[in-house]
């Protein structure tokens, strides 16, 4: 069964408000000055699997009903993500995206920013005619929260000495808080109780440490066919994700040196790659950190146990699962 067609399934009981939210985009992303019309008509193009608007809504059924605030705030979510993934291709020089060339490889970055910030601030402008105080300061909040993970990152380009720990917090502020939010979302407008919402945000940060693990995976060992995108970006730009971390730690002294100096060294960026690539899969380190990723997916579906059995609740279940075992 196609990544596609599992999505279509999980979404089922959705399907009907996802078209919503849709189509709220689509009148969202509408300009009259022709440059911004094309950007935004560009960017359709990179339209992705509504994985958060999909957890927001769900959230919302477990937590009450799914009302117009929750059309709205699934496309301020999305555009929130999508505003951040035009970013990311500037800071990561990508080329490629859903096999369409990124806005920066079209546009350069100048424009690729602008835009970026454009997204932001039409999120914005979109929640604030909610009139909704705590979704207001929900959404502004996870994304001082996405910044911070952002610069943290950079702070840790070719860190050697950085931490399992370390590289969590930061794939969680710059990840896993947005997935968090999506569900806790799902509580506007529908009184529920705290800790059930609680319990939904928990399952979302666990749920997005898990898709960030495997994201950073893909990156290092999938196909760009495959995946539609430029790879090999973290290693270039001294990201250091999971597997590598751990191939650091366990690699005796003068080995681990040897790979810091390759690490480190500019150009020759493919046969760097594959260099890694190798010396991860002779250690099984791929797998090891796909089992880190299940303990996280385990960690998610263990946050819906209070809930009593419904569609939505399988859903959610099921779209972890789905994540463990995505390849694009």
């Amino acid at each position: 069964m196609s990544q596609a067609t599992t999505l279509k399934n999980l979404y089922e009981p959705i399907q009907g408000e996802i078209d919503r939210v849709e189509e709220a985009l689509h009148k969202e992303l509408l300009h009259q000055n022709p440059f911004v019309a094309l950007l935004l008509k560009h960017s359709t193009k990179f339209h992705g699997k509504r994985v958060r608007p999909a957890l927001l809504l769900h959230c919302a059924h477990i937590l009450g009903e799914v009302r117009e605030v929750h059309i709205s705030l699934g496309s301020v979510v999305e555009m929130l993500h999508n505003a951040t993934l035009v970013h990311d291709d500037v800071l990561d020089e990508a080329l490629l995206r859903r096999q369409v060339r990124t806005l920066n490889a079209v546009w350069g970055n100048e424009a690729s920013i602008l835009f970026g910030d454009y997204l932001f601030a039409k999120a914005y402008t979109l929640c604030a005619r909610l009139h909704n105080r705590d979704a207001n300061l929900i959404l502004a909040g996870t994304v001082e929260e996405m910044c911070v993970g952002e610069l943290s990152q950079i702070s840790t380009k070719f860190n050697f000495d950085m931490t399992e720990e370390q590289y969590l917090q930061v794939i969680r502020h710059k990840t896993a808080s947005l997935f968090a939010t999506a569900c806790r979302l799902g509580s506007v407008g529908n009184g529920a109780d705290p800790s059930a919402v609680e319990a939904l945000a928990a399952y979302g940060n666990a749920f997005g440490t898990a898709f960030q693990i495997i994201d950073d995976c893909l990156d290092l060992s999938g196909s760009e066919q495959e995946m539609g995108k430029s790879l090999g970006s973290d290693l270039e730009k001294g990201k250091l994700t999971l597997p590598v971390l751990k191939l650091l730690r366990d690699l005796p002294s003068r080995d681990r040196k040897d790979l810091q100096d390759l690490l480190a060294a500019r150009g020759n960026e493919a046969e760097k790659r594959e260099t890694v690539l190798r010396m991860i899969r002779e250690r099984d380190l791929l797998a090891w950190s796909l089992r880190r990723a299940a303990e996280y997916i385990d960690e998610a579906k263990a946050s819906l146990r209070q809930f009593r059995d419904s569609v939505h609740i399988e859903s959610l279940q099921s779209l972890a699962d789905f994540a463990l075992e995505r390849r694009a």
